[in-house]
């Protein structure tokens, strides 16, 4: 769900500040009232401070996201109870003025932060850190109210009418994927070791032995990490495939397995396509599902042995376990990692090469991925030739530093 969050509170970018109008969504009748009576009934219009002549200090109080991490979430809760926003203005997104306890008040969500300035009384500081304090909890409060009546109950047709935004984690993933994939092929190096015990004896440790069992279990969690990585890359792939949100459903896609969204993104009965899927089936049956699930093998392999009377222990389905019979004592081989990086690498390759190009010049921009339909419109028209769906990245990119810089 927090994909859903971003898309209707913002906080993402330009593009990303849908729901931000005067519209409500349903629910928010029942908020306004909770809200009223609980939270934040002691949150007025700073309109009716009787005393509209003064001067005073503010004192400043950042709030942290571990207090209020979705700040449009309050924002919404105040707009509920009569309090609306304001802005933008520079470095500053929007603010909202409201009187508490007889203080004037402005929350803001500024470039480096979200902000609360509170008027200070009889030049007491640490009085209106007190109140500051109190402030925070209650808005804190108010999302929980926000969530339960309006965010829960929509995000079904939320999710039906494509008004979500998937946030681009591209080059984490990237980072984590290469970042076991280097140490799998480059093991640090280990000596060889001999240790004198105190009865006389000595134990010897094998340095290669050592490093061959790094480089596997490296291996394993970088096939791990580029399988996070594929599942991600299909999903924000989806708008420039002309995916419908209304026909086939976001939330489901998201939710299943790799294999069904390769299927679904690319077409099995292609020969490229399908070449691809069934070598990718290859490594993830070797180097994940067996240590996804306790180091057991599918049908058992070389993981379980059955003990034949005149025979001695033999492996489960011993025609498929005579390849992997040796798996504990030599994981994995140069020759083992060097194919399974050469796979990733032609995948690799293949999407930059063919009716992945538009998606990843996309993707490894780092903008986020929307599914309403205005952007899939303006990504099937960018997409008639190279030249304009460049510029149409480079224009995104523009709003969105933009947006981040608060350069309004």
């Amino acid at each position: 769900m927090p994909f859903i969050l971003t898309a209707i509170i913002g906080g993402l970018g330009h593009q990303y500040a849908v729901g931000m109008t005067s519209e409500r969504i349903a629910g928010s009748e029942d908020a306004a009232k909770r809200l009223s009576a609980t939270s934040l009934r002691e949150f007025l219009d700073p309109s009716t401070d009787t005393d509209k002549t003064r001067r005073y200090r503010r004192y400043r109080r950042s709030v942290s996201r571990d207090e209020i991490a979705l700040p449009g979430l309050v924002r919404y809760a105040l707009g509920l109870v009569g309090l609306p926003s304001q802005g933008s203005r520079e470095k500053v997104a929007w603010w909202v003025n409201f009187l508490f306890h007889g203080r004037q008040c402005e929350l803001a969500l500024e470039k480096f932060g979200l902000h609360l300035y509170i008027e200070i009384v009889d030049n007491d500081e640490a009085d209106a850190n007190m109140a500051a304090n109190k402030i925070v909890k209650k808005l804190g409060s108010s999302m929980r109210a926000i969530e339960s009546l309006v965010l829960t109950p929509a995000a079904p047709g939320l999710f039906r009418e494509g008004k979500a935004t998937v946030v681009n984690q591209y080059s984490s993933l990237r980072r984590s994927y290469e970042y076991f994939r280097e140490r799998a092929s480059s093991p640090f190096l280990i000596d060889d070791e001999v240790k004198h015990l105190g009865n006389g004896g000595t134990t010897f440790q094998l340095g290669n032995r050592l490093m061959q069992m790094n480089s596997f279990h490296d291996l394993v969690a970088s096939v791990n990490a580029y399988l996070s990585l594929l599942e991600h890359i299909l999903v924000l792939a989806l708008p420039f495939q002309s995916f419908d949100p209304s026909k086939d459903s976001l939330d489901k896609f998201i939710g299943s397995r790799w294999g069904d969204k390769y299927g679904q993104v690319f077409d099995l009965t292609r020969k490229d396509d399908k070449r691809y899927y069934d070598r990718l089936i290859e490594v993830v049956e070797r180097w994940r599902n067996t240590y996804a699930h306790g180091g057991f093998e599918k049908g058992h392999g070389s993981s379980v042995y059955l003990h034949y009377q005149g025979i001695g222990a033999i492996p489960v389905g011993l025609s498929s376990a005579t390849e992997r019979v040796g798996i504990f004592l030599m994981p994995a081989t140069d020759e083992d990692i060097t194919h399974v990086f050469k796979l990733f690498d032609e995948i690799d390759a293949w999407f930059t090469d063919d009716r992945m190009h538009f998606a990843m010049e996309w993707i490894t921009s780092g903008l986020h991925v929307r599914f309403d339909p205005t952007f899939r419109t303006e990504v099937i028209e960018a997409m008639e030739s190279p030249e304009r769906f460049s510029k149409y990245v480079e224009y995104n990119a523009y709003l969105d530093d933009r947006a981040v810089n608060m350069d309004f």
